[in-house]
């Protein structure tokens, strides 16, 4: 990777990791009531960085922007669980097509969901020492991926009609 692409690239991921932060954090931040937990839009990011940006650059994204939102807005026994869970979902995803929506990316979707529900719940139960809780909750934690999963392939659509993704190679690739 030549030196301009790699700063641009880099760039990328503190852009995505800034969305990520606030909208996780704070926009459209719905409280569930259980366990101070809420629902977010933040992942939809986290699965449009894992479309765009090379894994490992996503990943930071990922880490990165979640991580600093737990930490910064109290969460900060969720950090850890944050840090090693969302990074977990970009791996399904595909940032090697031309468009963001395929069906390995649809299809990551789900499976990144999967990953989460189970991620979160895995860690709640070890945290206050309870597995049922997370099960009882599950309904309500769903909704997060659904809204998610669904804003993203909304989202990503709207881009593959304006070609954003090749537009962003060609500046990528520029000097």
């Amino acid at each position: 990777m030549s030196k301009g692409k790699n700063v641009k690239t880099i760039i990328l991921v503190g852009l995505f990791a800034s969305i990520i932060y606030l909208t996780t954090a704070y926009l459209f931040h719905i409280p569930t009531g259980m366990n101070n937990g809420y629902i977010h839009l933040g992942d939809a990011f986290i699965y449009l960085a894992a479309s765009l940006l090379p894994m490992p650059y996503a990943m930071a994204s990922a880490a990165i922007g979640a991580g600093l939102a737990d930490l910064l807005t109290g969460a900060t026994a969720w950090v850890l669980p944050t840090i090693i869970i969302k990074p977990l979902l970009v791996i399904w995803f595909t940032s090697k097509t031309d468009k963001i929506v395929v069906k390995r990316n649809i299809g990551a979707v789900f499976i990144a969901a999967v990953v989460g529900l189970l991620g979160y719940g895995l860690a709640e139960g070890i945290m206050y020492g309870n597995f049922l809780t997370p099960l009882i909750k599950l309904p309500i934690s769903a909704l997060q991926p659904i809204g998610c999963g669904t804003l993203y392939i909304l989202v990503g659509f709207a881009f593959d009609r304006i070609k954003l993704k090749s537009q962003l190679v060609k500046i990528l690739e520029e000097r």
